[in-house]
């Protein structure tokens, strides 16, 4: 797996995580499939679990299989983090 963090996303998600997990699943729906990010207490049973930059990321089996050279990046202006997947074409959503 070739997942990696941005220096600001890896230093904000140590401070924002505490000694939780950050996980990433795969999503579907109206808009298409995408990511979720979220914090967990612990990661689910299946979970891949790897450590990057001191952050303990959790992946489900589906973001595991395609999420390899993405790039988690921190966003000040959101105050958000954003996943930069180098096979997504397009970023659509519902509304």
């Amino acid at each position: 797996m070739n997942l990696s963090l941005t220096a600001d996303a890896a230093e904000h998600l140590a401070h924002d995580l505490g000694d939780r997990v950050l996980r990433i699943a795969f999503t579907t729906g109206c808009g298409g499939s995408g990511y979720r990010l979220s914090y967990a207490e612990t990661p689910i049973d299946g979970d891949q679990v790897f450590d990057i930059d001191g952050v303990r990321v959790a992946l489900d089996d589906m973001a595991a299989s395609r999420l390899d050279g993405a790039v988690i990046q921190y966003d000040g202006n959101e105050d958000g983090y954003l996943l930069d997947h180098p096979d997504a074409v397009t970023a659509v959503w519902c509304g």
